[in-house]
């Protein structure tokens, strides 16, 4: 069969193939076909036999360190300061386990992980050049009836994880775990009846999803049957103002649900 012009034009912008020229002077030629040759008989080959694959066994993550368990808030603080559990502990200056309320706090705040001033310190978003961001911190959170500070301390604020990863890189899905024994620990010691995300990172970790915080913000989430609720970062805020505004919608939101709750 021969195309003129036209279609094959046509034929081109569907995406079909078109034989080379000479193929298609070819093809326009009529060929007389020669009564085909009787074949052979071609033998039947049954079908191999359905191997049947058991399903994979999926093996257990690793589990993380348990010595956590049962301490009071100073004993837990000392063995955090001791923790070995992961390779964090090789470079780090200090362990940041958080400051706050001692007890039964309503606000569970957890950060991205320690940047290189709060490794220094030793304190959760308290040492310079990281004290604007801890400053900006707490004029959120008694913008929103909440302190982290003084006899009235309402709320506590930590790390995701408790050492500062080495050139400041997001932790390792091993390190988290690690440091998932700690949180545990501070959650049964402090009761907090919410928990606020401040970050990608913590707010990933918290959530178990992986969308960006834009998408994580302005719902409830659940962990460890606690509600969850996601904002930005402090350090985040002092970069980007306008950001200010969500942050503040976020508060709101944090405070609706433990009203709620």
């Amino acid at each position: 069969m021969s195309w003129d012009a036209r279609q094959r034009a046509m034929l081109a912008e569907m995406g079909f193939r078109l034989p080379a020229a000479a193929a298609v002077a070819a093809e326009a030629e009529v060929v007389e076909l020669a009564e085909p040759e009787p074949q052979a008989p071609v033998a039947v080959v049954p079908p191999p036999a359905i191997v049947r694959v058991a399903a994979p066994v999926m093996l257990a993550a690793p589990a993380a360190p348990s010595g956590f368990a049962g301490l009071d808030l100073p004993a837990l603080r000392e063995a955090v300061s001791a923790c070995r559990g992961c390779g964090l502990c090789e470079q780090r200056r200090h362990a940041v386990f958080g400051n706050g309320a001692l007890q039964q706090v309503q606000w569970l705040v957890v950060t991205d992980p320690p940047d290189e001033a709060d490794d220094a310190s030793g304190q959760a978003l308290g040492g310079q050049p990281s004290g604007d961001a801890g400053r900006l911190l707490d004029r959120m959170l008694l913008a929103a009836g909440q302190r982290r500070g003084g006899d009235a301390a309402s709320a506590f604020v930590t790390p995701i994880v408790k050492c500062r990863p080495p050139r400041g890189r997001a932790p390792q899905p091993a390190e988290l775990q690690a440091c998932e024994a700690v949180l545990a620990a501070q959650v049964e010691l402090l009761q907090p009846r919410l928990v606020l995300a401040l970050g990608l990172q913590a707010a990933r970790r918290l959530t178990g999803l992986t969308e960006p915080l834009g998408r994580l913000r302005g719902r409830v989430h659940r962990w460890r049957d606690l509600p969850v609720v996601v904002s930005f970062h402090p350090a985040y805020l002092l970069r980007s103002p306008a950001d200010k505004a969500g942050a503040w919608d976020d508060l709101c939101l944090a405070r609706r649900t433990l009203q709620a709750s």
